[in-house]
């Protein structure tokens, strides 16, 4: 079967940026162009992380989808799926998985939505890449929370993670002032960890993805507000030692009907970005440039 692709070289569209750190803002004017719009299949509809392994993709849906990884090609074409077997001592669900991201040894994916604050079972798996084998999973709690009542507005729902040092990072969904705070993990560990924050930022939008470039010192994440706009967020020279000392530039992603989930970095400028069906027919991936 094959899946539409195209591009759309002129989309630019000015865009206001926002850089702040402990509270300061200032705004500048830049654009973000649509390199190009890969059309997924709707297997995997509700597409809610990204990462490359191997030049191939891999994505996954979110809750009460198969416990299934997905791996599809530049035109957007499957190519291969696995579904995650449990082990003797770990039983594997797809609760509400909501980013994915891997080392050489390693894809870690994150089990930790909580879209009405009351799940006690939130974790993180590990799936060795040699095999595509479970080898565990670390469950987390978060330290100050006391309430595991359903409710809209809450500051436990976390939908991003990413690598950096010896650490997994986790971003908040904080759908009760629009913060995001970063929780560190221990990746070598299978125990039970309780997480307590180590920074908060004042994003004004709700974090669904995000991804860490090493190399480039790059932090890049997604998100979007109440009203169904979509943001860009980068972090230069992130680093763990000067997490207080952090700025951002925030770049609203000109994208209607879509829900941005998930994100790779290519280069400094150049991202892949992937968005859930939202009324539009199919999910998409899309290459997007700053200029």
């Amino acid at each position: 079967m094959m899946f539409k692709s195209f591009k759309n070289y002129h989309l630019i569209i000015p865009l206001i940026i926002y850089s702040c750190s402990n509270g300061q803002e200032k705004k500048n004017f830049e654009n973000v162009v649509i390199l190009e719009s890969i059309v997924l299949p709707k297997v995997i509809n509700e597409t809610s992380g990204l990462e490359i392994l191997n030049e191939v993709f891999i994505t996954h849906n979110d809750s009460g989808g198969e416990p299934s990884l997905y791996f599809f090609n530049i035109n957007g074409e499957i190519i291969n799926s696995i579904k995650l077997e449990e082990e003797s001592f770990w039983e594997i669900y797809n609760n509400d998985w909501e980013d994915v991201t891997a080392d050489e040894d390693y894809i870690f994916i994150a089990d930790t939505g909580n879209n009405f604050g009351y799940r006690d079972n939130l974790n993180i798996i590990k799936v060795k890449t040699n095999d595509f084998s479970v080898d565990g999973k670390i469950d987390i709690a978060y330290k100050d929370q006391e309430i595991f009542v359903p409710r809209p507005k809450h500051k436990y729902d976390a939908e991003a993670l990413f690598l950096i040092e010896d650490k997994i990072a986790v971003l908040s969904k904080d759908r009760s002032n629009l913060f995001t705070d970063l929780y560190l993990i221990d990746k070598e560990s299978n125990s039970k960890q309780v997480l307590e924050s180590k920074i908060t930022y004042d994003v004004n939008s709700l974090i669904t993805g995000s991804d860490f470039n090493k190399e480039l010192g790059l932090l890049a994440l997604v998100s979007y507000n109440s009203k169904g706009s979509q943001y860009l967020i980068l972090f230069e020279d992130f680093n763990l030692e000067s997490l207080s000392d952090m700025k951002f530039k925030k770049f609203q992603i000109p994208l209607e009907k879509a829900q941005v989930e998930a994100i790779k970095i290519i280069d400094n400028k150049t991202f892949w970005i992937t968005s859930e069906d939202e009324g539009i027919g199919s999910p998409y991936m899309y290459k997007i440039e700053i200029e």
